[in-house]
């Protein structure tokens, strides 16, 4: 296993829906894990995420997003800035963690775009709304 080519407190612009053109994510951790390789954590926002049907709610932030190195490599586009204030991630992070030990949490192996779409499909079902 390699050093990542990203780093803590990078701002991407990501490949993202047509509904969300400014979308980026932050770089707030990165892990190695000796089967899934790199680990990239990030943080996402000026997304568009319907949280509800009736009424129509929405959220513009993912506060933590756990990926492979390759599913990144597939998302983003360039890189738009450097922060030395991660953004709060740590409340997600945390309860992915503890799955994750537990054998029930892994990473996102599929682009950013495709993951949102995801979250929001099972967002609507009403499992994971809070």
């Amino acid at each position: 296993m390699g050093k990542s080519k990203y780093k803590v407190g990078q701002v991407w612009a990501f490949k993202s829906r047509l509904s969300e053109p400014n979308a980026k994510l932050t770089v707030v951790k990165i892990e190695s894990d000796e089967k899934l390789g790199n680990i990239i954590h990030v943080y996402v926002d000026s997304v568009k995420i319907k949280t509800s049907l009736e009424p129509a709610k929405y959220t513009q932030v993912v506060s933590h997003m756990p990926f492979s190195e390759a599913a990144i490599d597939s998302s983003v586009t360039e890189m738009i800035g450097e922060t030395t204030t991660l953004p709060d991630f740590q409340e997600g992070y945390n309860e992915w963690h503890t799955s994750a030990e537990a054998g029930s949490a892994g990473v996102f192996s599929i682009p950013v775009k495709k993951s949102i779409e995801y979250m929001e499909t099972t967002m609507l079902k009403g499992s994971i709304v809070k």
